[in-house]
């Protein structure tokens, strides 16, 4: 055996010929110590690590139960699970642990509180920040598939985390009887979703509240969870709720995302939906573009019986989910309940508060829900505080109240009688989202002593049998029922007039000059705001085009073509029909003028909607339609017809045949030609046969 002997250098075996180099001592030296100093950090680790061996060990640990009375033990119990996930990654039943919460505990110092272990040490003495490192000891817990019970206590949240309690709740995990306090709690990482119990819940959440504020920057926000794929039931959210950045992402105040999702070894034929249930929120819920009182984006999922008393703001008119390809957007979806919806159901839902986009412009916001009208959704039994909305031609099938009406539904919602989409057109609203200019239509005195008849020099509107003309401000006149009652086949006519540069004087022709749908098309979707009229995106099959032919038994011109707007397409029942059957989209028509040579453009806007509800009266339409001859009307000759048989027709006097041989200048009078279009003089326009 060798012995070192202590002496001069030039007697060390180091530097004696083929040894090693001093260098190559050194390191050796640097690494013995680097092994001490590990050695001497695993020593601290397990002399001073609160974690047991196994966590049957820790004195919480009580037949089958984690019972925690202060933060140590809330600290050790993160500390057995993560651990217990890091090790055994795909063992749901490693992390399927019953806790039950014995007192309110503030996570918001560093210290542990007093160590079951080391009672000697007082809590001063070992503190949070020292463990930061230590590879499983979070204030986050990474995966939990057992049953916390909060017992009605109270967490209060370290400040400045950027994690709420758990990163994701199992299938099997169950959440209750907690509440949530975090002041700040911000997640600056994109993508994902974060909220303060947890970032993603496949399991169940319930009778669970939040308190303070949740903030999240390009990922999907909420107070209870980011994304929910579980239920949640019964929930009370308090916090305010803050989303930044673009992308497609969404705010709530529940939830950011309400959506299934099949793990493996579910049915995809049968999927978990997702359910959020019996939940209030009472936070203000802020987002760039989408957010909702409840859940930003609801799809394949389900809501029942939730409200939102507090406000819901977003901040632009269009969400733009890549900044770099401006012409990829979304439209704004702001709402009580729900911002946008997918495949899902919405029942039984209630808002009282504020909703508002930010930035001005023409988009909605909705009272329940946006995107509602569509065949693979329902909404039924939801009811919205009047005035928190703006946008009565949002089409939802919902029903406004008055604050007192809405106190007693939430109290006992058989005794209101439930309409569907109860509001009415709001014209001050119309000259906000559509480009509309005073009529300029001075009434002609030929028509002033008549209620059912307005002449001016660009058009002569009738109204139908029993039906009169408003004159309701400088921007409209209005066609309704004279005893101001409605039936199902009754409505409103309004005539607006649009700016004089609304369509394109030259264009909208196809390559042979026609007017075809998709000249239609392209006409309605440049007006701004049009689709705010209706709902939902606009297609090519929404635009029907018809000659004007109204009344004298349809023989009548008006002067041009029109194009009329509403959903025929085979799934249009499906996707605009509201729960009593009747049909939520209004008819708008634009009489379009012009010519091939000279191009097409529309300057009347004819809105059809019903005075008390915001249902499509479809057979009003046609024949309030009848009743508008935009000037000068015509009359096309027929074989073996004279100029006083078609006075006779038009006036029932053939004796005033000699007025139209005028206006039409015939040296004449008793040549003329089938086929050959006669102007016809405006006061013939006001006769009714």
């Amino acid at each position: 055996m060798k012995v070192h002997v202590k002496g001069s250098r030039e007697k060390s075996g180091f530097l004696r010929p083929g040894g090693l180099t001093g260098r190559a001592a050194g390191f050796l030296i640097l690494l013995a110590l680097a092994a001490a100093v590990l050695s001497a950090y695993r020593w601290y680790v397990r002399t001073y690590d609160p974690l047991y061996d196994t966590m049957e060990e820790d004195p919480c640990w009580r037949e089958g139960v984690y019972y925690i009375e202060d933060f140590g033990d809330y600290i050790r119990f993160a500390g057995y699970l993560n651990r217990a996930h890091r090790e055994e990654p795909e063992n749901e039943a490693a992390v399927a642990v019953d806790a039950v919460l014995l007192n309110d505990i503030d996570t918001s110092g560093n210290a542990f509180g007093p160590l079951k272990e080391f009672p000697f040490l007082s809590g001063d003495f070992v503190q949070y920040g020292s463990m930061k490192n230590h590879p499983y000891i979070r204030q986050c817990i990474l995966s939990y598939a057992g049953t916390f019970d909060g017992n009605g206590h109270t967490i209060t949240w370290k400040e400045g985390r950027g994690n709420g309690m758990f990163t994701s709740i199992e299938r099997s995990g169950v959440v209750k009887n907690l509440t949530f306090h975090a002041r700040d709690l911000c997640w600056t990482m994109d993508e994902y979703g974060v909220g303060m119990l947890c970032m993603i819940n496949y399991g169940e959440i319930r009778n669970c509240r939040t308190e303070g504020s949740m903030k999240g920057t390009e990922c999907y926000v909420g107070a209870v969870a980011g994304i929910n794929r579980g239920t949640i039931r019964d929930c009370v959210n308090q916090a305010d709720v803050t989303l930044t950045g673009v992308g497609e992402y969404g705010a709530g105040g529940i939830a950011g995302l309400n959506k299934c999702r099949v793990l493996n070894g579910e049915s995809e034929e049968d999927p978990i939906v997702p359910v959020i249930e019996g939940c209030v929120n009472n936070g203000t819920i802020r987002a760039p573009w989408e957010a909702g009182g409840i859940c930003a984006r609801n799809d394949c999922a389900d809501i029942r019986s939730c409200g939102n008393e507090g406000s819901v703001e977003v901040q632009y008119q269009r969400g733009y989910l890549y900044p770099d390809h401006p012409d990829w957007y979304d439209r704004a979806m702001a709402a009580g309940i729900c911002g946008s919806m997918g495949w899902n159901t919405i029942e039984g839902c209630y808002n009282t508060g504020q909703i508002t986009i930010l930035e001005e412009g023409e988009e909605a916001t909705y009272g329940i829900a946006g995107g509602t009208l569509s065949w693979i959704n329902t909404v039924a039994g939801c009811v919205s505080l009047q005035g928190t909305a703006a946008g009565s031609m949002r089409h939802e099938s919902v029903m406004e109240l008055d604050g007192e009406t809405l106190a007693r539904w939430k109290e006992d919602p058989d005794s209101i009688p439930y309409t569907a989409a109860n509001w009415q057109f709001d014209l001050e609203e119309a000259k906000e989202k559509l480009p509309l200019v005073p009529l300029g239509a001075a009434e002609s005195l030929l028509s002033a002593d008549r209620e059912d008849v307005w002449l001016c020099r660009e058009f002569c509107l009738t109204a139908p049998e029993g039906y009169v003309i408003k004159e309701v401000s400088p921007y409209a006149l209005c066609v309704e029922r004279r005893d101001g009652k409605e039936d199902w086949n009754d409505g409103q006519m309004w005539l607006l007039r649009l700016a004089d540069d609304t369509g394109a004087e030259n264009g909208y022709r196809d390559e042979r000059g026609n007017f075809t749908k998709d000249t239609a098309h392209d006409l309605w979707t440049d007006i701004p705001g049009a689709h705010w009229l209706h709902p939902g995106y606009s297609y090519k099959d929404d635009c029907h085009v018809t000659e004007l032919c109204p009344q004298a038994g349809e023989r009548v011109l008006g002067g041009g073509l029109a194009l009329i707007h509403y959903r025929d397409d085979p799934l249009a029942a499906l996707a605009v029909e509201m729960e009593d059957g009747r049909m939520a989209d209004n008819v708008a028509v634009l009489p379009v003028s012009g010519s091939r040579e000279e191009g097409f453009c529309a300057r009347w806007l004819l809105l059809f909607t019903r005075k008390s509800d915001n249902a499509r009266p479809y057979g009003f339409v046609w024949s309030a339609l009848r009743g508008f001859v935009p000037l000068p009307g015509r009359v096309v000759v027929e074989k073996g017809e004279s100029l006083s048989s078609i006075a006779g027709a038009c006036t029932g006097d053939p004796d005033r045949y000699p007025e139209l041989a005028v206006c039409n200048g015939l040296p004449d009078a008793d040549h003329i030609e089938p086929g050959q279009v006669l102007i016809l003089p405006e006061p013939w326009l006001l006769c009714r046969f």
